[in-house]
């Protein structure tokens, strides 16, 4: 039995040990949206993918559609991805629910992943904004505000998604 190999960029969101070796990854993809996708040994020392599927980075996966969940079979790191995006990444992470392809919000914060050198004081407000906008929780109008009135938006998009109940 052959399976179809899918190679798509991807962010790697966080992880959690499974069994001795393993672990679960919770991936955000440009072609398949969140997943969470099994990587079989990466706790070794000795493991080839170990590098490329740290938190926090972005990398080209190949993944498995293995019968009840993705594999992942090869990763090669792109770039590491700033500490600062930790917090914004881990409400993506709350955000997004299930494998459903969304390329410009992928795109969105690749970009501003890419482009931000030194991050100022609008850079988590405007990375947030940019997530809530391409999930539906913000107008693309609000985008445009100043801090305060931006990150009154922000709080009224997240008030819209109930994660702040």
């Amino acid at each position: 039995m052959s399976y179809h190999i899918y190679t798509t960029p991807g962010i790697i969101l966080s992880h959690w040990p499974l069994r001795e070796a393993d672990r679960i990854y919770a991936i955000l993809t440009r072609d398949f949206g969140l997943v969470r996708a099994s990587a079989s040994g990466v706790r070794k020392e000795s493991s080839k993918l170990r590098g490329a599927l740290e938190p926090l980075s972005l990398s080209s996966i190949s993944l498995v559609r293995g019968k009840e969940h993705w594999r992942i079979t090869s990763a090669v790191l792109e770039s590491k991805i700033p500490s600062v995006f930790a917090a914004p990444f881990s409400l993506l992470e709350k955000l997004v629910t299930g494998e459903s392809p969304n390329p410009k919000l992928f795109d969105s914060v690749s970009t501003l992943i890419k482009s931000t050198q030194l991050p100022d004081d609008m850079f988590e407000p405007r990375l947030v904004s940019k997530i809530l906008f391409h999930l539906g929780y913000l107008r693309e109008s609000d985008l445009s505000l100043d801090k305060r009135g931006l990150i009154k938006a922000i709080n009224k998009g997240l008030q819209a998604s109930d994660l702040t109940t």
